[in-house]
């Protein structure tokens, strides 16, 4: 009975020793990852209208990380999906809009929780930046003598939680959670880029990401 507690205090004494994770260690990871955006606009003109997009889109994700202790680090994202914008409500209700390219960047820093062997938990938490390219007016907004839309870049609040396994010294898998926050204007603009209205745009981003890491 004896040698089972001492065995058992020596167990909790190496399971608090710290994993591998060392300062100054750069990392670079991409994943396969699911976006979800779920925005929604004000109503456009005198339609009653609101411009919505609330689907996922599978696309990938780049991101870098920098250890500035053997547990803290700071760490960049990048993704990039395009989302159909539909109708709700009023004149133009179920009416396929036009599509956007939603594109996330965000800056974080983060908190690789200390555990003895091959798994890495982390939480983390920083700044997000929304860009929109690449749009596409569709045919019923056309009518209304739309050609462009446009938005600058919007700026919020990320927080993720995520999961790092080894398979080596230099290579790991990584699963990934971030939640941001939207939260912008976006102008509807004819050939000449003039400004026919101006929304509000608000929405929570999604980010569910599994891929695969290098460190060196």
């Amino acid at each position: 009975m004896r040698r089972l507690l001492v065995l058992a205090a020596v167990m909790v004494v190496l399971s608090s020793v710290p994993a591998a994770a060392q300062q100054g260690e750069w990392r670079l990871a991409t994943r396969l990852t699911s976006l979800s955006v779920d925005a929604k606009t004000d109503p456009i003109f005198d339609t009653g209208t609101q411009m919505d997009s609330s689907s996922s889109s599978l696309t990938a994700i780049l991101e870098w990380q920098y250890m500035l202790s053997d547990a803290v680090a700071v760490c960049t994202s990048l993704t990039t999906a395009p989302f159909e914008l539909m109708g709700i409500g009023g004149d133009l209700d179920g009416e396929v809009l036009g599509e956007i390219w939603f594109t996330p960047l965000t800056l974080t820093l983060r908190y690789e929780i200390q555990l003895r062997g091959d798994l890495e938990p982390y939480i983390g938490g920083g700044l997000n930046a929304t860009f929109y390219l690449f749009d596409d007016v569709a045919p019923a907004l056309e009518d209304y003598g739309v050609k462009k839309l446009v938005a600058n870049p919007s700026f919020g609040w990320v927080i993720e939680g995520g999961l790092n396994y080894n398979l080596s010294h230099k290579t790991y898998v990584s699963l990934d959670l971030k939640l941001m926050d939207l939260s912008g204007k976006m102008d509807l603009e004819d050939d000449d880029k003039n400004n026919l209205d101006r929304v509000a745009i608000e929405g929570s981003p999604v980010e569910i990401g599994l891929g695969i890491g290098w460190r060196w």
